[in-house]
């Protein structure tokens, strides 16, 4: 995301400097855009959080940033992210840029840009 001139929030890049990119997709896929509760260490074990996002996430969360209500970014799951995402599938499917357009609901210049950002970030 960074690449493509996306801000990343901290909290996803330490978690993905702590536990990697799976685990970053995790918690914005479950959680991305919502508040949610990190429990008490008491409560860890047993909590709806540990159960949908694992031991080792719950954790992470409850030793960097404590108990209490924490907002959980979008992330890879953004808009922008998955459009990009979507530019790059069709442009590596060697689609014209019309069609591309056409199918993403937007102009052949904004397949042209996107492709030119895809290329500079080395994602094409």
């Amino acid at each position: 995301m960074i690449d493509l001139g996306m801000t990343v929030p901290e909290i996803l890049e330490e978690l993905e400097d702590s536990l990697g990119p799976d685990a970053v997709w995790k918690l914005t896929g479950l959680f991305g855009g919502t508040e949610t509760h990190i429990p008490h260490q008491h409560s860890l074990a047993r909590s709806i959080l540990t159960e949908q996002l694992g031991d080792q996430i719950t954790h992470w969360l409850y030793e960097t940033y404590g108990p209490g209500r924490i907002q959980i970014p979008l992330g890879p799951h953004s808009s922008r992210a998955r459009k990009m995402a979507a530019f790059r599938a069709a442009l590596l499917s060697r689609q014209p840029h019309r069609k591309i357009a056409r199918s993403l609901g937007c102009h052949v210049r904004t397949v042209e840009r996107a492709k030119r950002e895809l290329v500079t970030a080395g994602f094409l």
